[in-house]
Order: C-alpha cells, then structure tokens, then sequence
C-alpha cells in the first residue's frame, strides 16, 4: 500500500570538519542527486529502486536522517515493517535540536561556521545573474529563475551576515534532530507498528477469563472521594472476567484498527472509545464488566487501599512514575515503564488477575452518577439508568449521568493513589481518554 508522503524535505545532519570546498561541493551534490533519484523511485513505485538508492546514501552518510528516512519509507512499501522500525529508531536516537543553531560548510569555505538557519528553504533565486557569490542576497528575485532552486537562508554568527546558499553546494550542520522531525518520524514509526501488528499470523481472538465466586463485599472507601462514598455492602452472583486487558493484537484483529496512542501488539489498547470497548466485547460474544463485578475483582477479598496493601512501592503496577512526562508523576518511585507496559508485567491479585491497578484504566458498563452508591440495591446492582444502553445523538449534549461513563483502576498517566481498588473515574461516553482500555466479563 503507498506511503503517506507528508514529509517536508528539510536539511541533512552531518559532521563535516576536513574536507576542501570543491570535495565539498562534489559531495554535497551527489548525495542530494541520489536522495533526489531516491525520492523519483519511490514515487514512482520503484520501491526496490528506491531501496538501493537510499541505502547508497546511507552507506556514504550513516547519520543523514533523510536518507534514513527514505531507506525506512521504502522498506515499508516493500512490507519490511521490522527493518523500517530500526531505521526510524535510528532517527530517534539521534540528539534533539534546541533552536535553530546549526554550522555550514559553504561554496568557498574550508571548515564549518556556526550560523542560524532562518529559512529552511527558498525557492525564488535567478542563479544566471553571473554573480561570483553564489550567496550574495542582491540576486534575491532579481529577475524571474528559470528553475526555482532550492537554497538555505543563514545569518553567518562569525561575521554578522546573512547569506542565501544553494543546498547542493552547501552542507549543514544540525546541533541534533529538529523537533519537527522527530515528532513526523515517531509518528511513522506508531503507523509501522500498526501494520506490524496487521502483517501478523493470523489467528482465533479469546480473551482468557477467570471464574469469579459470587459473594458479599463493601464497596467504595471512607476515606476516598465523594463519589466513592457511603461504603455499602453489596453481593454478586458468579460471573468471569479477563484474566488481562485487551491486547492491541487482538482488538485490530477483531475491529480492523487500533487507537491506541502507545503502540505493541502485547501492549494494552488504550485511547480506546467506551463504544468501542463496549463492540469489541461483543463480537466475542461477551460484555463489560458492571462497576461492581470489577471492584470486586479487583479487591479480591482485600479491604486495603490497594489489593496488595496500603502503600505503592513501584513493583506492584503501572503508574505515572518518576520516568513519566507529565507533571503529576511520583518521582519518588520506580514501575520501570514510561508508558503503557506488556499486559501481565506485574503480580496478579490473588484471582489470578493481572493489571487491576495501573497500566491502562478501564471502562465498565456502568453510567457516572455520583449519588448512586446511595440508592445502589445490595445484590446484583445493574448500575445507574442500566436502561440506558448508550446515548443517541442530542441526548449524548444531556444530563451527566446519561453522557459520562465510568473507567476504573489507574493508569500509566495517573498518580500511584489512583490506583486504589475504590477509586471512580469517568469520561464522556464519545471521548477518547488517553490511557482508558478495558477486559471483557460474562455472566
């Protein structure tokens, strides 16, 4: 299938120290000649042309990210995912960019010279004027080109000036990736995986459940939230439950896509709609669990904060730790994953279930209604307006209890408190929470 082609052709990183201006040059135009010939192939659907093309300019200049680039798009047309994935990955380790600070080797030049990179490119230079200085800025739109040629604009730190130089003639460069960059490769790279995951072995979709005995619990926590309260005694009749959140593998597999914002075919789905969750379920001949059915699971007989105890030390879930990005991390406390981790990567609970806490949160059947636990009938509560299968059209702009469902359990990008078996969470029935998946149950 094509490769989307939404990539602005930017600048090359190289180290250049030694070389004479004419070896340079030379240089510097045959790459750009090969790239060019590349990017035609590829284009063209010569995708084993463009493989050898690039790969050329990659044995020349192993860190010229767009040859990388290149190589890694024609891989992916060829179905290579797994060789595209470590050429991106290449990419990706490569430093980042702060500002716009580069070094030019330039016509005429012998050694590099720091500068500022101002315009990546400009297009509408007259390079017949018959100027000695190819960068000279007076030949700027001086007369109309007869071919619009691709130039850099550099303002030259060492002398003050700024200069317009013809990219093949010209080598830059970068004090590491350009954030632009990195954010259009880590999005290839997300798309690779994806088919990764669709070029696997095909196979049967089960989720593993667990019987669950049904039984007496107190539901919700004293101490916790205001929607968490009154604790209240409630008694289930038997039903299971997944043993582990659905994998990536297995809900593309069934739906024929994936959301998720992290992903791995052994990697919970996340970002997942309550909707979607809801139909992957189905189409196994299966639901999702009420809010009482995994409360009680999850506690798995326990009254502590957490079904392991009181206390997070990191080895007991996934949660926003001290690798985490956002703002809110524990940064006292280690899980040893940035983001979502492989489904089962922690200790199960004492029903043999597996990531109840952390990783990803998970959507149940039940609609929010913060009064509830109030007016919740102690045996088999179905939840509020369990009438209610899901909003439809203006409805879904109505009340909250009828707009807002609940996901439990904590997740890779909440605190470590959120985890506790008690804990409520909820989110508009049509969203996609980042870091919200699911399991299925039955009856």
């Amino acid at each position: 299938m094509p490769v989307p082609r939404g990539f602005q052709r930017c600048c090359v990183l190289v180290i250049f120290w030694c070389m004479s201006a004419p070896t340079a040059a030379a240089w510097a135009e045959e790459i750009a000649v090969i790239l060019d010939a590349g990017e035609q192939a590829l284009a063209a659907g010569d995708s084993e042309g463009a493989s050898r093309l690039f790969a050329e300019a990659v044995d020349q200049e192993p860190q010229n990210y767009l040859a990388l680039r290149g190589l890694a798009e024609a891989q992916i047309a060829l179905g290579n995912y797994s060789e595209a994935e470590a050429l991106l990955d290449r990419i990706l380790k490569m430093p980042a960019a702060h500002g716009r600070d580069i070094r030019v080797v330039a016509p005429g030049d012998t050694t590099s010279r720091p500068a500022e990179l101002v315009d990546e490119t400009v297009m509408a230079v007259d390079e017949t004027s018959g100027d000695e200085d190819m960068g000279s800025l007076n030949k700027f739109l001086k007369s109309a080109p007869k071919e619009p040629v691709p130039h850099y604009r550099v303002n030259f730190k060492d002398t003050g000036e700024m200069k317009l130089l013809p990219k093949s003639k010209t080598r830059i460069e970068y004090r590491g990736l350009p954030t632009a960059t990195r954010e259009q490769v880590t999005a290839l790279k997300t798309e690779v995986q994806r088919r990764i995951i669709s070029s696997g072995e095909k196979f049967t979709v089960e989720e593993d459940l667990v019987d669950i005995a049904g039984g007496c619990f107190r539901m919700g926590s004293d101490t916790g939230d205001p929607d968490e309260q009154p604790v209240h005694e409630v008694c289930l009749s038997a039903f299971r439950i997944g043993r582990y959140e659905v994998r990536q593998k297995n809900f593309q597999a069934v739906m024929g896509f994936n959301p998720s914002q992290h992903v791995g075919g052994e990697l919970p789905v996340d970002s997942v709609t309550w909707g979607g969750a809801r139909d992957y379920c189905r189409k196994l001949g299966l639901r999702l669990p009420r809010e009482a059915e995994w409360e009680f699971a999850a506690r798995a007989g326990t009254t502590t904060e957490f079904y392991w105890g009181d206390e997070v030390t990191g080895g007991e879930g996934n949660f926003c730790d001290s690798a985490c990005e956002l703002n809110i991390r524990d940064a006292g406390l280690t899980d040893g994953h940035k983001h979502t981790a492989p489904v089962g990567s922690f200790p199960p609970n004492t029903h043999g279930l597996f990531d109840m806490a952390g990783n990803v949160s998970e959507w149940v059947q039940d609609w929010m209604d913060v009064g509830y636990y109030r007016v919740s009938p102690r045996n088999d509560p179905p939840g509020a307006r369990a009438d209610l299968e899901a909003c439809q059209g203006e409805a879904c702009l109505g009340a909250f209890s009828i707009t807002q469902k609940v996901y439990r359990g904590g997740s890779w990008n909440q605190g470590a408190r959120e985890m506790r078996s008690a804990n409520r969470r909820d989110s508009h029935i049509q969203l996609r929470p980042e870091g919200t998946g699911f399991r299925c149950a039955a009856d």
